[in-house]
């Protein structure tokens, strides 16, 4: 039987949401699990695999990771327990690794649907001609949320303008867009967006507008 082996560099351990409060009591900082990315080195033989995934697809293959057993099962419960993933979340990731076009977690019995008296272990004889593979996270009817996507995309900006104009200070309005498009390239946010996230964040006091450069925005630290 093949082996299966999972490592992963970077991948924190804790995935809890956690919550900072900062000096006014009003400021808070939440683990957004879906923005998460990682590169997970996976071994069948002799080939040799980068699986490209989510941080919570990550630890879920992590869960497998157990060279000396590689054929151990692990219940629908046993990983909710041992991940501390709501059950929705849980079965949107494994949906993904066992169901999707790569299956690199097998289970049983088998079929296009997670249950909760479904059995998982490590694919022992996956393939794939591509040794680079990224497996999206899939979509279920049940677990999609158009307006949760879309608050944790306004999230995923409003850090991204944080987190820039800390480190740059001031910014034109057209260099701070070509930033923030440059680091969330992976879903585009559109730029009226961006726009009006940048006014959400001058109206807590993070930015503020030069008065004396038009169109340039400033860091309040």
């Amino acid at each position: 039987m093949v082996i299966a082996i999972f490592t992963i560099d970077g991948v924190r351990q804790h995935l809890r949401r956690t919550t900072l409060i900062t000096r006014n009591n009003k400021r808070r900082l939440a683990w957004m699990w879906g923005l998460g990315n990682a590169t997970v080195k996976g071994n069948w033989g002799k080939k040799k695999y980068d699986l490209q995934v989510t941080t919570l697809q990550a630890i879920t293959i992590l869960a497998f990771n157990n060279p000396g057993a590689a054929d151990e099962q692990f219940s629908f419960e046993q990983l909710k327990e041992r991940l501390n993933l709501p059950e929705e979340h849980l079965k949107r990731v494994l949906h993904s690794l066992s169901c999707g076009k790569y299956k690199v977690i097998e289970k049983s019995p088998k079929s296009n649907t997670i249950k909760v008296t479904d059995l998982f272990v490590a694919a022992p004889k996956f393939q794939s001609k591509m040794l680079k593979i990224r497996i999206p996270m899939a979509n279920l009817d049940e677990s999609h949320n158009p307006k949760r996507v879309e608050e944790d995309r306004s999230v995923a900006i409003e850090a991204a303008v944080v987190r820039i104009m800390k480190a740059r200070k001031q910014l034109s309005h057209q260099q701070l867009l070509a930033e923030v498009l440059s680091q969330l390239a992976f879903f585009k946010p559109n730029p009226k967006v961006i726009k009006r996230r940048i006014e959400a964040l001058i109206d807590r006091e993070y930015l503020e507008r030069d008065p004396d450069v038009p169109n340039t925005y400033k860091y309040l630290a």
